[in-house]
């Protein structure tokens, strides 16, 4: 049968339009269920076991073809590089997960020393089948995670040199200063705090870098007021330094001590009278001395 060219135009442009739409229509059925993974704890402290929670989420697309919305043998599984090391099992199954419905997973992570300062990037593969549906659908998602380092300052082995003083006076503090941390602090600075310093007196002593187990021993004299009373006088010896990566979170450790501050008593020379034959014998030679040398 013979067709008008204009027929058989509309019928190659209706073909065309049939052949894209269809293909369309079968990669719409077949689009997985959108899952929402979330992480906390992402950032690691090093040499610690660090706590991870991972929480899936079924964000089921309200534009999908799928009427239930619902999943089914959902399982879940974390991959994380070395040198991190999960605690535990890695690998979870949920027999569903309703529209909306989430659930948290827990676990622990420990991250090296070596690896202060480094990035590192996990993987959750999501496994699961859709209400009817014979094969699995698979999801991959990213986590990311961060190491540092930790500084924890210890101030020990305070005592003053010599232990009492007078007003007006000066002892010499010392001490030792230690990071137990396994990362570098910096910036650190002695100071001495008193209600018994002399004003305007320099009362610290900068030290800069701590590094890790490393004791830095540190001295520094400090002055009194002139017009302290007996008494014992506390002194506070505070350390601060920081974390270059964030300076604006110092940390701080402190240590009280205390002086005795005391009056020097004063001494009178008292004068005693002396009697009998001998005090007379030298009153005597005493006058005949000014009687002849005029004394």
């Amino acid at each position: 049968m013979n067709f008008p060219d204009e027929f058989r135009k509309c019928a190659t442009g209706a073909l065309f339009l049939f052949l894209l739409i269809v293909p369309t229509a079968v990669a719409q059925a077949q689009n997985p269920t959108h899952l929402t993974v979330t992480i906390e704890g992402q950032v690691l402290t090093a040499g610690f076991n660090n706590n991870v929670t991972l929480t899936v989420t079924n964000s089921y697309p309200a534009q999908s073809i799928y009427p239930s919305s619902a999943i089914y043998d959902v399982d879940v599984a974390v991959s994380i590089p070395t040198p991190l090391q999960m605690s535990g099992d890695n690998h979870w199954h949920y027999d569903s997960l309703a529209l909306q419905q989430s659930v948290s997973i827990g676990f622990q992570v420990y991250a090296a020393t070596a690896a202060v300062g480094s990035a590192y990037e996990g993987t959750v593969t999501l496994t699961y089948r859709q209400l009817g549906d014979v094969s699995y659908t698979s999801e991959s998602h990213s986590i990311g995670f961060q190491v540092q380092g930790w500084i924890k300052l210890v101030l020990y082995g305070i005592q003053l040199t010599p232990s009492t003083s007078v007003p007006g006076g000066n002892v010499t503090i010392s001490g030792s200063l230690l990071n137990s941390g396994n990362l570098a602090a910096y910036n650190a600075n002695v100071t001495v705090e008193s209600e018994a310093l002399a004003p305007g007196t320099q009362a610290s002593v900068f030290l800069g870098e701590i590094d890790p187990n490393i004791p830095r021993p540190f001295s520094l004299l400090v002055n009194f007021k002139k017009t302290l009373t007996n008494g014992t006088y506390p002194i506070l010896v505070r350390v601060s330094a920081v974390d270059t990566n964030r300076p604006v979170y110092p940390y701080n450790v402190q240590q009280a001590s205390q002086v005795q501050i005391t009056i020097p008593a004063v001494q009178t020379r008292t004068q005693t009278r002396q009697t009998g034959v001998t005090a007379i014998l030298l009153e005597v030679l005493r006058f005949l001395y000014g009687l002849f040398f005029g004394f």
